[in-house]
């Protein structure tokens, strides 16, 4: 109600129409009422990814079929990048956008892996912190390990030499190649988890980011440098780090036993 209101707030200022009645504290006082009469809806529930439970799921794509080296790709990059799934999933119409379609999701030539294989980089023309698409290039390093995106990513454009550069950097089926739907990578992303022997909990696309931000605070990166690694311009990145309960009791007890300086 608030952004209808802002629009139409802003249209009438357009046309030079007085806006005073925006002010009007009855207005704010309906607002109130219609949130108090409304409760919070629910929200859902997202299980964070921490890197076990993604070397867990690696364990599960070692076979060379195509579309397990492309899950392979997009979940370390998915994980090392902190990436939002619309970041790297994008609809069967999409790809009617033709050259335009490099402008808002990722083309292979997004991905330059290093000579020395040390570390890649990756541009994304558009996301959530970047609204103009002016593009974000950073680098993502090499961990020489189950993990790591950079032998996924070169094994992947191995598969890919025969796409053009500006050709989607993934897709589903080496010949059909479908479009890689964010429904498509939950459902892989499920299945993997289940055959994997993790608990059934709420794994979806944003599971990735979020169990990134969790894992890097689990480690001890500090709070400024996992802002930069998420590329959060504000503090909302706290709310995708979760803590266990026996997290929440250690960090309860170190509250009740710290040792307080007192006159």
């Amino acid at each position: 109600m608030k952004l209808y209101l802002a629009g139409i707030k802003s249209y009438q200022r357009d046309l030079g129409i007085d806006c005073s009645a925006f002010g009007d504290p009855r207005l704010e006082l309906t607002i109130q009422g219609f949130k108090t009469d409304h409760s919070e809806p629910e929200r859902r529930q997202r299980s964070p990814l921490i890197r076990p439970h993604l070397l867990s799921i690696l364990r599960h794509l070692q076979s060379c079929e195509y579309d397990n080296i492309v899950l392979r790709a997009a979940f370390t990059l998915a994980f090392a990048a902190l990436l939002w799934v619309g970041e790297f999933t994008y609809r069967e119409v999409d790809k009617e956008l033709g050259d335009s379609f490099a402008r808002w999701y990722l083309p292979k030539r997004s991905i330059r892996v290093a000579g020395d294989g040390t570390n890649m980089e990756l541009t994304i023309p558009a996301s959530k912190t970047d609204p103009f698409r002016k593009g974000i290039t950073f680098a993502i390093a090499a961990t020489h390990d189950e993990g790591c995106p950079v032998p996924a990513m070169k094994q992947l454009q191995a598969n890919d030499h025969h796409r053009s550069p500006h050709a989607p950097l993934f897709c589903v089926g080496t010949h059909s190649q479908q479009a890689f739907m964010r429904e498509h990578v939950v459902q892989k992303l499920q299945q993997l988890a289940t055959i994997a022997g993790l608990r059934q909990d709420k794994w979806n696309g944003h599971s990735f980011r979020r169990g990134a931000a969790t894992w890097a605070a689990q480690v001890g990166i500090s709070e400024a440098e996992i802002q930069t690694l998420g590329r959060w311009r504000s503090d909302a990145y706290k709310v995708y780090i979760e803590y266990t309960s026996e997290e929440r009791v250690s960090l309860s007890r170190r509250f009740q036993q710290a040792c307080g300086v007192t006159n």
